[in-house]
């Protein structure tokens, strides 16, 4: 795979045999519908020329079946299959009860799962894409600060090997974040991972240096 950040958008874009946009964590109907995030999800489809979408978990909010999330997540799918795009691949998040989804995706050497857990059948994989995490910085400022939502990129031993690790941003920009440089963030391989030493990249594609580094 062919991946590559989307510059300003918490969102990847692989550039291989098939053109494949790549976000995460929508909370679709977390204040309100109609959802802008659908809108903006839409745009970045059109912008791309993506013929297939990957969303890696919590593609809704609520963690029931809310109906009207559920009709939301469908008219996704109505939208971007109406702009080009082939095939919608959702994969199960910890919020997204009564969703069609699957447990993970692989595709050559990359594996994508959501990050609340760790699919057994995932550790042949050499790169590991995930969300859950919902990541940022914390950036101090003369008043107090502000969270900036950043990629974390790194490796993580796994028995014996090494996996890249790319955790994704949360798409929604009204979901709550957890800054990096001052909390462990959630998830299973946050247990097992010594992330002081992965990078953190903000959405302009702004390098900040390694966690260790900006530690608060």
């Amino acid at each position: 795979m062919k991946i590559r950040r989307i510059l300003n958008h918490p969102a990847l874009l692989d550039n291989g045999r098939r053109k494949t946009l790549i976000v995460a964590d929508l909370h679709i109907g977390i204040v309100s519908f109609p959802d802008k995030v659908v809108d903006d999800v839409v745009s970045l489809v059109k912008s791309t020329g993506a013929e297939r979408l990957v969303v890696v978990g919590d593609a809704k909010h609520d963690v029931g079946k809310r109906f009207v999330e559920l009709k939301a997540c469908q008219e996704l799918v109505i939208k971007v299959e109406s702009e080009g795009v082939e095939e919608v691949l959702f994969i199960r998040g910890n919020h997204d009860g009564g969703l069609e989804a699957e447990r993970y995706f692989i595709e050559g050497d990359t594996a994508f799962f959501h990050g609340h857990f760790i699919p057994n059948e995932v550790l042949e994989a050499k790169r590991f894409i995930i969300a859950h995490a919902h990541p940022a910085v914390f950036i101090a400022d003369e008043v107090s600060g502000f969270k900036e939502r950043v990629w974390l990129e790194g490796f993580v031993e796994i028995d014996g090997e090494n996996k890249e690790v790319i955790v994704m941003p949360a798409f929604n920009e009204l979901c709550s974040s957890t800054a990096v440089n001052i909390e462990r963030p959630a998830g299973t391989l946050f247990k097992l991972w010594d992330y002081s030493r992965a990078e953190i990249v903000l959405l302009d594609g702004t390098y900040l240096g390694r966690v260790e580094q900006v530690r608060v």
